[in-house]
């Protein structure tokens, strides 16, 4: 099986491709991949595992601006906040809320793929709360907790994303290019990371999609 590799920066932004991240540890054995791409808190606290997530954000909410007949808020520039909706202590990624009297609360989290789970089961417990609040408002509140690895790998309770895309109206062949297109932003992104390792982080926009 060929595998396509990507031999500089610029070509991050172009076509789709696949990336033999074990070719590339192999090439760095004084760093774990988990480290680089998912695990160090320098890192994180210099914005570049949240500028990956935002990311994947930026695409979920531009598809779903399409949506007739509702209101979006994202965590993004650009967007309404949904602290608007929800107040500041506990504000998710994305709300979308239809005529009908139901909002969709999002989580996005892209952590390492043996956190999958974990983090789906955290984030589930840490909005138990709001999803209750909200109840008094709303006649349905659905939670959509997408947990994604750093390679595009979803986990389980991350099937409420396509359910959502599909009581949203979108058809079976939207769903499925939209989960393409999240798994290669999340490799891109990923892999942007690992080039950029012990070099000047410099807030990149966000990746193209």
């Amino acid at each position: 099986m060929s595998l396509n590799i990507l031999h500089s920066h610029s070509t991050l932004y172009g076509p789709p491709f696949r990336v033999n991240f074990l070719r590339i540890y192999l090439t760095s054995l004084s760093e774990s991949l988990l480290h680089v791409v998912a695990g160090c808190k320098t890192y994180l606290n210099e914005g570049r595992f949240t500028w990956r997530h935002d990311s994947v954000l930026n695409f979920i909410a531009s598809i779903l601006k399409s949506v007739n007949h509702c209101n979006l808020y994202a965590d993004l520039p650009g967007y309404i906040s949904p602290s608007v909706i929800t107040g500041d202590e506990l504000r998710p990624d994305l709300l979308i809320t239809l005529e009908n009297k139901c909002i969709y609360i999002l989580e996005l989290t892209v952590g390492f793929e043996s956190n999958l789970l974990t983090n789906a089961t955290r984030k589930r417990q840490k909005y138990q709360d709001l999803i209750n609040e909200q109840l008094k408002n709303y006649e349905k509140v659905k939670f959509v907790n997408l947990s994604i690895s750093s390679l595009g790998v979803f986990s389980h309770p991350s099937l409420d994303f396509t359910e959502m895309l599909k009581d949203l109206k979108f058809d079976e062949q939207c769903r499925k290019y939209y989960v393409r297109k999240i798994i290669n932003i999340c490799i891109r992104s990923s892999y942007y990371l690992f080039c950029k390792r012990n070099k000047e982080w410099d807030n990149p926009q966000l990746m193209s999609y």
